[in-house]
């Protein structure tokens, strides 16, 4: 493999791995709000701590878990896990209320109503189908969203959120580090030099896309036609469909691991949780941009632990039954914010 292939392919996977339902939900909650140099600051930070976990031999062979635990033990690997399914059992309650509000073309009482639906039929689809998407079909569903998301751009910007504007204070980084989920499972080691490179380009390449998205309308921009609008409305609505139903799986998997109980069981708790945040956004009058900041949050935290992790030096341990279960298929990331969010 040549040199640009390598750097090529390290981009494609940090792309794959943090694109998703993100590249339509951050813009229509956030609008213009975060500039440009925002973004280019968060992907400052991010390639320093890729820098940091990539010097102390990545997380792209064993999973950010493993890596976890490794260097500080199964207590916090176990924080670990439940960072992913606490963080993403509230995030569905996002996925869903933005599916709701493309579908709507507005906010309010009727679109925390359509929310719940969402998710209550994308957690049956989950208990019925218990098999995730094939890769194929993710590929497949990335390049729709994508297509979805510059769509939006170019005919006017994206469908805007009530609290895309006058927030003052407004916590925007808890938000923001939702589309960058997936991120802490693509590190591969330093000693990896080319396809660390790529790693690097694609956080740059994700960054200015979002920027890009995420930007204010061009001069003299029109809004898209009411037959356009409903159309990419209701195509994001069902793509946000599809990712809540992929997150749920992958957060029953975390209860899994958690508890050692089912995985329907696992769906029946991730549910609840999103419908009870869904239900307290309703009486606070949150909007979307509000519900983001849970999972966000909870990302933040992962990223901060694997940091403190890659700052240990790998603890001497014997091999059991319990770290062959954990492998790094088991510790795959969720796609959530950005991907699977994901």
């Amino acid at each position: 493999m040549t040199r640009t292939d390598t750097r090529s392919g390290g981009a494609a996977k940090v792309l794959g791995a943090v694109l998703g339902a993100g590249a339509l939900l951050l813009p229509a909650a956030l609008g213009p709000r975060p500039g440009p140099w925002t973004w280019v600051a968060v992907a400052g930070v991010l390639a320093g701590w890729c820098l940091l976990v990539a010097a102390a031999g990545g997380t792209e062979d064993s999973g950010p878990v493993a890596f976890v635990r490794d260097r500080l033990g199964p207590g916090p690997a176990r924080t670990a896990t439940a960072l992913y399914f606490g963080g993403f059992a509230t995030g569905q309650a996002a996925v869903a209320l933005g599916a709701a509000e493309f579908a709507l073309g507005d906010s309010g009482w009727r679109a925390y109503a359509v929310a719940t639906l969402v998710l209550g039929s994308a957690a049956g689809y989950a208990w019925c189908v218990p098999r995730g998407p094939s890769p194929a079909w993710r590929r497949l569903r990335l390049a729709a969203v994508l297509a979805l998301a510059v769509s939006w751009r170019a005919l006017g910007g994206p469908l805007p959120g009530p609290g895309g504007e006058g927030w003052g204070a407004f916590p925007v980084a808890a938000p923001l580090l939702f589309g960058w989920v997936g991120l802490e499972g693509a590190v591969p080691a330093v000693a990896r030099r080319r396809a660390l490179g790529g790693t690097l380009l694609g956080i740059a390449l994700a960054a200015a896309l979002y920027a890009v998205l995420a930007g204010p309308p061009a001069a003299g921009a029109q809004a898209p036609t009411p037959a356009a609008a409903a159309a990419l409305g209701l195509g994001s609505a069902a793509l946000c469909w599809t990712y809540c139903r992929t997150n749920l799986h992958a957060t029953a998997a975390r209860w899994t691991e958690l508890t050692g109980r089912t995985r329907r069981g696992g769906l029946v708790a991730a549910g609840l949780i999103a419908l009870g945040v869904l239900a307290l956004g309703r009486a606070a009058r949150w909007d979307l941009p509000v519900l983001l900041i849970g999972p966000g949050a909870a990302t933040a935290a992962l990223y901060a632990l694997i940091a403190v992790a890659a700052v240990r030096r790998p603890r001497p341990q014997e091999p059991t039954d319990h770290d062959h279960d954990h492998s790094a298929e088991h510790h795959r990331v969720l796609e959530g914010a950005a991907r699977s969010a994901r």
